[in-house]
């Protein structure tokens, strides 16, 4: 079904267009109400419509590279009944005018997403509208658990700052806030004081800085806090967004979906979106005049790919969790694979202990109930196509029906290529020697195997990585190798005197650390020697990003 989406710049009007391409449906258009120009506030209180943020929402629509309505909000609530009626002069006629442009541009529409959850005064009027003009309402997020889904919102890539604050227990410290950095607040005061989770009371307001089908992420430059009601325990404050600006978002191009965000692209099909190659190019808009046509003459590797589900699901397909096991002193190393993760938009725990193990991860996945997980150590790169890859290698094993308990997608041996594993897959292999750990996907069974065995009989003296090929050729480990491997420990940074390890590193073809310094120069400044703590002159104090126990959102 052809949709268009009912857009605020929320994360739920965001994720809701989410579900929809999920579903199988097609957004061709963004449609969007706003304030008149000559209003006082951007903030409206108005009953159907969020305003707070009304002047950058047509960046979304560049984000996305598709047509925008807009429509001026002339009226306001006359009936403030649940249920309604046609009036003079309310801004449902706003919202009727707004769609039924839509509709004149583009008669094949048939469905409107609207990121509803609660509010059946919202709810019951954009259903009236479209009833009146032969529209399907698609409201996926309706009558939601508001926990559950601030979180799934979160986990599925939907990267929204707070905007607007007013409740009891949020103020100016939380404007700006991702929702990842927001969410343990709001989950207390949901429990503390019963607000809603997802700000369905008003508690809150959300601006989309980025999701899995934008092609282009959103970059603020300046804004103003703005105090609209300064009460003192709950005062209303909101940023208004003076200035941004947009970079190429390579998560939903081509070479980034298939290469660097690790996606197979077999799972994917193209679709008539492009990236656009301009920097900062203007949004297609359409209000009273025929939106801009299709670009038809635009080089075919820049084809963007129409996701069936939101890129994170694919991107974390293969596992349930990614550790980075890391040494709480190692603060360089700390911040230069937060930014690689970041980069990659991959969810990562940095695993940060001032002595930490293979075996405390081990246990951490067996309390977490993991069924997979991918450790990795926090010296390392990737090649471009790593989880295709591990896709490739798992579908292998499955067609095969074989049993499994550790694959190994990192290490040092030049020989795990001599037992081919299968014919599916050239690249999959039954482990030899795999000496290294510096990346390994762990299934639960044997995670369970592993911490059994090593909490018993592990030789403090031995390396972990002799004792794991010793349990290999004894056959109480299940093992499989993936050669040439696609995680590889960067001996360039962290010098080495390991000569197997320097030259299976030369085998790597395409790093994803090269790629990710042409986009965050920063992480050159990241220099940590093996033993020593050293933070680059440009930062004087540490990142609150980089306090231990955090996550990369």
């Amino acid at each position: 079904m052809k949709v268009v989406a009912l857009v605020s710049g929320g994360k739920d009007s965001t994720y809701n267009m989410m579900k929809c391409v999920e579903d199988g449906h097609e957004i061709i258009a963004l449609a969007h109400a706003h304030p008149p120009e000559d209003a006082a506030h951007e903030e409206l209180d108005s009953y159907l419509f969020q305003t707070v943020g009304s002047s950058a929402v047509a960046t979304i629509a560049e984000c996305m590279d598709l047509p925008f309505y807009l429509q001026v909000i002339a009226g306001s609530a006359v009936t403030q009944t649940l249920d309604y009626e046609l009036t003079k002069d309310d801004e449902t006629e706003d919202l009727f005018a707004l769609l039924s442009n839509v509709k004149k541009h583009h008669p094949d529409v048939a469905g409107v997403s609207v990121g509803a959850i609660f509010s059946s005064y919202q709810a019951n009027r954009v259903q009236h509208v479209c009833d009146r003009l032969g529209l399907k309402m698609l409201a996926y997020l309706w009558h939601r658990e508001q926990v559950e889904l601030l979180q799934e919102m979160v986990r599925s890539g939907v990267e929204a700052i707070l905007i607007k604050v007013a409740a009891f227990g949020l103020g100016k410290n939380e404007l700006g806030n991702t929702l990842g950095q927001a969410m343990p607040k709001l989950l207390s005061l949901s429990e503390k004081y019963g607000i809603h989770a997802c700000g369905e009371g008003g508690e809150y307001e959300s601006f989309t800085l980025d999701c899995p089908l934008f092609k282009r992420r959103i970059v603020i430059d300046e804004v103003e806090t703005v105090t609209h009601s300064p009460d003192t325990y709950s005062p209303v404050l909101y940023l208004k967004l003076k200035t941004l600006h947009t970079v190429p978002n390579l998560v939903i191009s081509l070479t980034w979906i298939a290469k660097i965000c690790f996606i197979d692209s077999s799972h994917l099909t193209t679709s008539r979106y492009v990236v656009s190659s301009v920097a900062g190019s203007a949004p297609r808009v359409a209000t009273d005049h025929s939106p801009t046509a299709d670009s038809a003459n635009v080089d075919v590797n820049e084809l963007s790919l129409q996701l069936p589900r939101p890129a994170h699901e694919y991107a974390l397909a293969f596992t349930d969790h990614i550790y980075c096991m890391n040494e709480m002193n190692k603060l360089g190393r700390k911040g230069r694979m937060q930014e690689l993760f970041n980069f990659l938009h991959l969810r990562v725990e940095m695993f940060s202990r001032k002595h930490p193990t293979h075996i405390d991860i081990w246990r951490d996945m067996i309390n977490s109930g993991y069924d997979r997980a991918l450790i990795v150590e926090d010296d390392v790169d990737f090649e471009l196509d790593s989880v295709a890859v591990i896709n490739q290698a798992l579908s292998a094993l499955n067609s095969t029906s074989a049993d499994w308990d550790i694959l190994y997608v990192g290490h040092c041996s030049m020989e795990e290529n001599q037992r081919k594993a299968s014919t599916a897959y050239s690249r999959l292999h039954k482990s030899t020697h795999p000496f290294c750990t510096s990346g390994y996907l762990l299934s639960r069974n044997g995670a369970k195997k592993l911490f059994a065995y090593f909490i018993e009989h592990y030789q403090q003296a031995r390396a972990l990585d002799v004792q794991l090929v010793a349990l290999i050729k004894r056959k109480l480990l299940k093992s499989y190798s993936v050669y040439p491997p696609i995680v590889y420990q960067r001996r360039d940074l962290y010098p080495s005197d390991d000569g197997l390890e320097l030259k299976i590193a030369k085998k790597m073809k395409n790093s994803a650390w090269n790629e990710a310094l042409a986009f965050v120069p920063r992480l050159a400044n990241w220099v940590d020697p093996l033993d020593s703590v050293y933070l680059h002159p440009a930062f004087k104090h540490i990142p609150s990003w980089m306090e231990d126990g955090n996550t990369v959102n």
